[in-house]
């Protein structure tokens, strides 16, 4: 079975595991049909991904050529002819094609498969089978998606989509890990995310967080400090409420930010809960618990 991972560099694996080159213009029509594997994609999307409002006037049958060489790759790779290919697995519906996964593994089908069974799992309460599903999705990503493939404006879309679900498993992760009690070693990541993604307020809480569970109640309060330096100077922007909520909380030592407590009952007024897509939400429960989302 043929391997194309796109979770990182695009690379095609051969049936022996050894890689297969692809000349730049297929390598981006095959990502296109990856990344919406089972899925018909256009042939005026093609055109408008390799060449935007500028096609040239051979443009469909150009696909077509681009299209032919990545099917007698995949044959060389499969060991079989280019005809069965074309019937089973980069397909073609009308003025359409479809790259179908039943031969060919794809780590982003993989990824998507698992993220949607841990973020099922975290919904559920079931935080140490959610952390443990995720961390297994979010392991199959070696680096930005495509990050050697030459993205037009549609593959830019898509990759923007993809990292913006790794991020939210990320999320979702890490409040599993903080309902089970692993504030320790969330710490070091925490900190990682938070200089990645200055900017992610739901990352800098869960760090706030953590620090505080630590006794580092100080430590926590300065990262809600350059937060909200960075937000005022770089977006003219204050920190969302539920920050400000969990800043106070800090300072006053809220008893619902303790993890005992944090697993207690609902009790007490309504408080502003976030969930891991940075959504504001309001429900009756303590400030330190952060549900995640749907």
């Amino acid at each position: 079975m043929v391997q194309i991972h796109v979770l990182g560099p695009m690379v095609v694996f051969d049936e022996e595991s050894e890689p297969v080159v692809l000349a730049p213009k297929p390598r981006r029509i095959l990502a296109m049909l990856a990344v919406n594997a089972d899925r018909a994609i256009s042939v005026s999307a093609l055109v408008q991904e390799l060449w935007g409002n500028n096609p040239p006037r051979t443009a469909t049958a150009t696909i077509q050529t681009y299209v032919g060489h990545v099917r007698r790759t995949l044959a060389e790779a499969l060991r079989i002819s280019v005809a069965e290919v074309a019937e089973e697995i980069l397909v073609t519906e009308g003025s359409s094609y479809v790259l179908s996964s039943s031969r060919v593994a794809l780590d982003i089908t993989e990824y998507e498969m698992l993220a949607e069974e841990g973020n099922a799992a975290v919904e559920r309460g079931e935080f140490a089978r959610g952390a443990d599903v995720l961390r297994r999705a979010l392991s199959l990503w070696r680096g930005p998606a495509l990050v050697n493939v030459e993205a037009g404006e549609l593959l830019s879309a898509r990759i923007v989509c993809l990292e913006e679900s790794m991020l939210c498993a990320a999320e979702h992760r890490v409040y599993a890990d903080l309902q089970r009690g692993a504030h320790r070693t969330l710490v070091p990541e925490l900190s990682e995310l938070t200089a990645r993604h200055p900017l992610h307020e739901n990352f800098h809480r869960h760090l706030m967080l953590a620090l505080y569970r630590c006794g580092r109640r100080a430590e926590a309060l300065a990262v809600m400090r350059r937060l909200r330096t960075r937000l005022v100077e770089e977006l003219g922007l204050e920190p969302s409420p539920f920050l400000v909520q969990m800043e106070q909380d800090i300072l006053r030592g809220e008893p619902s930010l303790d993890l005992s407590q944090a697993a207690a009952p609902c009790q007490g007024p309504t408080r502003s809960v976030v969930r891991p897509s940075g959504h504001l939400r309001l429900h009756p429960a303590p400030a330190a618990v952060m549900q995640p989302t749907g």
